[in-house]
């Protein structure tokens, strides 16, 4: 009879241990599982900034080139003299024209 407890024992020790441990299981497959989501979710949101910067970055570029273009165009632009001679060419033309006619 004493024999027989012993062998009782390690049975529903191990039946006990073997049903927390199936609840461990469970809880780590959970656990794999909210991470795979969460991995997930990381990576869209890497990606959408990943996005937003390569917007951002080709917006600058076109920006940097709009105020180079302008840059340019300020300075091939005449100078005050340079104008005062066109106005002047333009004026003496008047005259001309008006003691022509």
């Amino acid at each position: 009879m004493f024999h027989f407890k012993i062998y009782q024992f390690p049975k529903k020790f191990f039946h006990s241990l073997t049903i927390k441990l199936n609840k461990i299981m469970a809880t780590i497959a959970e656990l794999e599982a909210k991470l795979v989501d969460l991995q997930s979710t990381v990576d869209a949101e890497q990606e959408q900034i990943a996005a937003l910067l390569e917007g951002q970055k080709t917006t600058i570029e076109g920006l940097e080139a709009q105020i180079t273009e302008l840059q340019a165009m300020v300075d091939a632009a005449p100078t005050p003299e340079q104008l005062q001679a066109v106005i002047d060419g333009l004026e003496a033309i008047k005259s001309d024209i008006s003691g022509t006619v």
